[in-house]
C-alpha cells in the first residue's frame, strides 16, 4: 500500500487515489494546507496498484531526452493573448480539440475560489482554464473521467503541472492515440490554505466577498503583471506581482508543497506531448517578437505534439530557438527551487493563527523574489 514517509516524495497527483479498486484510499488535507493520500487499512486489499501507478516511484519519467523543438510564439489575434497568462497558445490548442468534437481538462476556480480540474467541451467555458492559477489543482474524478471519453474514441486534451500529466499517465497505464497533453512550466504549487487565508484578509479589508481573481492581470503590462480582485460591492484590488502579499510568499518559494523542492518531473524531459510556459528575458534575445502583451516558450516532446503544433500553426507567429536560449539552465522550471531556511517557521506561525499579512510583516526583510 501507498506510505508517505517523506512529504517530498509525494506530489499530490492522485493517482493511487483514482487507481484503488477497493476505494480505500482518500486525499487528506495536512497542517499546511497539502493534500496527501490516507489508506483505511480495514479496506486495503494489498494489491499494490496505489504504488504501482505513483509515477514518483515508477521513476517512469527521469531521462535525459532533449525535446524534438523548442519555440517561442504567440497567437495573432490580440484578444486571445491579453485573456491569456502569456501568448495564448493553450486557447488555441484548446480550441481546436473542441472543434473536432473533443473534451478538454485542465484547472479551473471553483464557487469559493479552490482550485480544481475540470473538463469542457465548448468554447465559451474555455475561459475558466484560461490563466494561471498559483495554487496546487485538486484532480478530483478526472482522470477516470479523461480515460471514460478516450475509452470511447473522443479527442482528449488533458492540460495540468508535469507531475499531474505523469498521474495521468501512470493512471491509464497505456497511450492512446486520442490523448494529448500539454504540462505548463511550474516554479512550483503553494499551498491552497496560504491562499484561502490571504482571500480572508483581503474580504475583511474591502468588507466584501470577491467575485473575480486574476492572477496575471495585465493591464501594467506581461512582464510587470498584477494580482487583481474584483468583489461583489464594485469595488477593486489591483498590485504589481512584487508588491503583493501572496505574490511575494508564492515567488519566495516559501509556501510550496514539499516535494517543489525536490521535484522529479522538472527538466527539460516532460511527460507531455507539448510544455507550454512564459517566454521571460525575450528581450535579450528576440526582441523583434516582444510587445510586452505575452509571448510563450513552446517545447515540442512527441510526434503527437508536433501535429498538435501543425494544427493551430497559421494562427500563431513562430520562431523556432534554441531550448538553452528560451529556457537557460537557471530557470526555475528547470530545476528544484531551494527550500528557505524559514519556511518551518512560516507555517508554525500560520497555525497559530496568524493571518498572511501579519505573518508576511514580520518576514518581510528576509523574503527574495525574482525581479
Amino acid at each position: 500500500m501507498i506510505e508517505i514517509k517523506d512529504k517530498k516524495d509525494c506530489c499530490g497527483c492522485s493517482a493511487c487515489v483514482s487507481k484503488c479498486p477497493a476505494k480505500c484510499i482518500e486525499l487528506k488535507e495536512d497542517e499546511e494546507g497539502f493534500l496527501y493520500p490516507e489508506v483505511n487499512k480495514v479496506l486495503c486489499m494489498d494489491c499494490s496498484l496505489c504504488e504501482k501507478v505513483c509515477p514518483t516511484i515508477s521513476g517512469e519519467f527521469e531521462n535525459d531526452r532533449r525535446p524534438l523543438a523548442s519555440y517561442i510564439a504567440y497567437a495573432e489575434d490580440l484578444s486571445v493573448r491579453l485573456e491569456s497568462s502569456s501568448g495564448g497558445l493553450f486557447s488555441l490548442f484548446a480550441e481546436n480539440i473542441i472543434v473536432n468534437g473533443g473534451i478538454v481538462f485542465g484547472a479551473a476556480f471553483d464557487s469559493d475560489w479552490t482550485v480544481r480540474h475540470t473538463a469542457v467541451d465548448l468554447k465559451n467555458e474555455l475561459n475558466r482554464l484560461r490563466g494561471s492559477k498559483y495554487m496546487q489543482s485538486r484532480i478530483e474524478n478526472t482522470y477516470k473521467e479523461a480515460e471514460k471519453f478516450l475509452k470511447s474514441g473522443r479527442k482528449v486534451l488533458f492540460s495540468g503541472t508535469a507531475c499531474q500529466v505523469a498521474g495521468l499517465k501512470t493512471y491509464l497505464g497505456k497511450d492512446y492515440e486520442n490523448l494529448y497533453t500539454i504540462d505548463v512550466l511550474c516554479h512550483g504549487v503553494p499551498s491552497q490554505r496560504v491562499w484561502k487565508l490571504y482571500l480572508e484578509e483581503q474580504e475583511k479589508r474591502n468588507d466584501s466577498h470577491v467575485k473575480m481573481v486574476s492572477f496575471r492581470w495585465k493591464n501594467t503590462g506581461w512582464k510587470n503583471y498584477s494580482l487583481k480582485l474584483d468583489f461583489m460591492n464594485e469595488t477593486s484590488y489591483s498590485c504589481v506581482y512584487n508588491k503583493d502579499s501572496y505574490m511575494r510568499l508564492f515567488l519566495s518559494d516559501i509556501c510550496l508543497r514539499p516535494s517543489c523542492y525536490r521535484c522529479h518531473f522538472k527538466g527539460l524531459c516532460r511527460p507531455s506531448d507539448v510544455t507550454l510556459g512564459d517566454c521571460w528575458g525575450i528581450e535579450n534575445h528576440s526582441p523583434e517578437m516582444d510587445d510586452d502583451k505575452g509571448v510563450s516558450v513552446i517545447l515540442i516532446h512527441t510526434e503527437k505534439g508536433k501535429t498538435m503544433r501543425e494544427a493551430i500553426y497559421d494562427l500563431c507567429r513562430w520562431k523556432s530557438e534554441a531550448v538553452d536560449v528560451i529556457l537557460p539552465k537557471t530557470a526555475d522550471s528547470r530545476k528544484s527551487v531551494k527550500e528557505p531556511i524559514y519556511r518551518g517557521a512560516f507555517f508554525r506561525t500560520l497555525q497559530l493563527g496568524g493571518g498572511v499579512f501579519r505573518v508576511l510583516l514580520s518576514m518581510l526583510s528576509s523574503l527574495v523574489i525574482r525581479d
